[in-house]
């Protein structure tokens, strides 16, 4: 993963944190924000599939970019959370919507270890397969 662009400083609903992505085999990224009603809706269902991808041994690590309005917005928000987050207002957030072309929220963006784009949109994925998603993704991280 290119921590030179993301970095490794991040915020999870206890504060400032550290996060090595490169200990990850897949991470994603979550473009969302608690005034969309879809991302509202979604982001339980994605909650559920993290805690249950992650209930043995931590593999999965997705990464929320806000589009929130304000900081409080975004602190209630991430108590819903159980992953870290970019800072509110952080520049890698408008950096990452223009690198992965992220038209509309909310977009579940599937990373390879390059930072390219494993899966554009895995939301359906998630819908559909329900915590099978996680193998989809990993075969799609670890294929050229």
């Amino acid at each position: 993963m290119d921590n030179n662009f993301f970095g490794d400083n991040f915020v999870n609903k206890n504060g400032p944190c550290k996060i090595k992505l490169s200990d990850m085999k897949v991470i994603v990224l979550y473009f969302c924000a608690s005034w969309c009603p879809p991302c509202v809706n979604f982001t339980p269902t994605l909650v559920e599939f993290y805690n249950d991808v992650n209930l043995e041994t931590k593999q999965l690590e997705i990464i929320w970019v806000s589009y929130e309005e304000s900081e409080s917005q975004f602190k209630k928000y991430l108590e819903e959370m159980p992953w870290p987050a970019i800072p509110h207002n952080d520049k890698r957030i408008q950096q990452l919507v223009d690198k992965y072309e992220i038209k509309g929220i909310p977009t579940v963006t599937v990373l390879r270890k390059n930072g390219d784009v494993a899966k554009k949109n895995g939301k359906q994925d998630v819908l559909k397969e329900g915590e099978g998603a996680y193998n989809l993704w990993e075969q799609l991280v670890n294929s050229e």
